[in-house]
């Protein structure tokens, strides 16, 4: 299983490259489209270099880091959540075997103990102290 989770590491690298570089691009040319921008400080700056000559390109290449950081960042959020899920599920799952286990127990030896109390009295070997040891050594198991 852990050489398909290297596989499917690799494709992600590989998508998230991909992902950070388009995502800058399209993040630069809607700057350069962006009226509003114009009048804050920073964002009008950078509006102006993109309507320079090779501006996008500039303005997508300062925002590929940013990008990466953000796209890496939330998938990285997103498969540390599908872990922690999965991860409570399995050990949900765990614990209900486990009960389920001492449940299944408990009722077998009841099942037994409610057997052996039944041939004991139908051959008259029941007595009052036959009882009391029985019950005390089921009190004693649990």
């Amino acid at each position: 299983m852990e050489d398909n989770q290297e596989g499917n590491r690799g494709w992600w690298r590989f998508f998230d490259g991909s992902a950070s570089v388009s995502t800058s691009m399209l993040l630069s040319v809607l700057l350069g489209r962006c009226v509003l921008c114009e009048n804050l400080p920073v964002l009008g700056f950078l509006k102006t270099l993109t309507n320079e000559e090779s501006g996008v390109i500039i303005m997508a290449t300062l925002l590929l880091f940013p990008t990466t950081l953000a796209l890496y960042g939330g998938a990285q959020l997103v498969f540390a959540a599908k872990e922690a899920v999965e991860r409570r599920t399995r050990e949900r799952l765990k614990k209900q075997r486990e009960e389920g286990r001492k449940e299944g127990r408990a009722e077998a030896e009841a099942e037994t103990r409610k057997q052996v109390l039944t041939e004991l009295e139908k051959r008259g070997l029941l007595t009052p102290e036959i009882a009391k040891i029985i019950d005390e050594q089921h009190e004693s198991s649990e």
